[in-house]
């Protein structure tokens, strides 16, 4: 990817709401993230289940390229499948921009480590997909930038 291109996609993934729908592992509350902020609320209901970190994933539009609506449910499904079945919990969770320009079905998953969401960003063609640990910002974590292989 060029330079130029990571800009404009860091641009837009910072002007993006990571929403997590109201689930168990939240506390039943709906989450907003933003790439760069602290969650402290988040921290705190996730390390009262035990976790520190976490991650944010889509299957959605594979390099960032729009996919038809089927395809895209489909690949959700596959890495909601392999998420669920690896033991993980997911909680269901949307990316949408802040100008309303695009909308991504994704996934929470408490517990998650950064280089197993790395893997599955790149199984599913992500760029990048949104982490975070207990007392530090959420980021953006590119996943060419990572060569642990894909799950």
């Amino acid at each position: 990817m060029s330079p130029h291109e990571r800009e404009r996609l860091t641009k837009a993934y910072a002007a993006t709401r990571y929403v997590i729908r109201p689930h168990a592992c939240t506390g039943g509350v709906e989450q907003i993230l933003r790439a760069g902020a602290l969650h402290p609320a988040l921290d705190a209901t996730l390390a009262a289940r035990g976790h520190r970190e976490w991650a944010f994933l889509t299957a959605w539009n594979p390099g960032s390229q729009r996919r038809g609506a089927e395809e895209n449910r489909r690949a959700q499904e596959r890495l909601e499948a392999q998420l669920v079945a690896g033991g993980w919990v997911v909680a269901p969770a949307l990316g949408q921009a802040d100008d309303g320009s695009w909308c991504e079905q994704s996934l929470f998953i408490p517990g998650l480590p950064r280089g197993e969401a790395a893997r599955f960003g790149r199984a599913y063609g992500q760029v990048a997909v949104l982490v975070g640990r207990a007392g530090t910002q959420a980021a953006l974590l590119f996943c060419e930038d990572t060569h642990a292989p894909a799950p």
